[in-house]
Formats: structure tokens, sequence, C-alpha cells
């Protein structure tokens, strides 16, 4: 149970990271060619924040390794224990 919920947490969140990284490179460079005209002078080239990027990667990782305990140890209890519980 355990290696499944890994693997599921690791493919969604690696899609996430891919997909939504593809998106806001294709939208931050259609905002940049609908806005040259009001920028001056225009960019050169887009500026991309590493450093918040990178802690922002973090902080997603870290909240699905999080989530991924938190069902592995929900998944180990009894289901009679679960449902008295409610």
């Amino acid at each position: 149970m355990g290696g499944f919920v890994w693997s599921e947490a690791a493919l969604v969140a690696m899609g996430g990271v891919a997909l939504g990284a593809v998106g806001a490179a294709v939208l931050a460079e259609m905002l940049v060619k609908m806005l040259t005209g009001v920028f001056d002078p225009p960019p050169a080239s887009l500026s991309v924040p590493w450093g918040y990027l990178a802690v922002l990667t973090a902080v997603a990782l870290g909240a699905v390794a999080i989530a991924s305990t938190v069902t592995i140890r929900s998944a180990r209890r009894p289901a009679l224990i679960v449902l008295r519980d409610l």
C-alpha cells in the first residue's frame, strides 16, 4: 500500500510541476509579446525568479510528502476504529 501511495504522489507531483512549468512559460511569452508596446524599453528576455521557484517547489514537495505519510498512517488503522471515530 505504501509503495502505491508514494508512486502515485510522485507521479502527480511531477506531472503538476511539468505542466505548471510549461503553462507558465507559454503564458509569460504570450504576455510579453502582447504587452511589448506598453514596456519602455521592451524586455530583451524573460526574467525568471529562480529562488522563489525553488522555495515554492520545495514547499509543494514537502506538502506532498506530508500528505502521503498521513495517508499511509491512516490506511494502517483498522476500519472498525476509524468507523467508531466518526
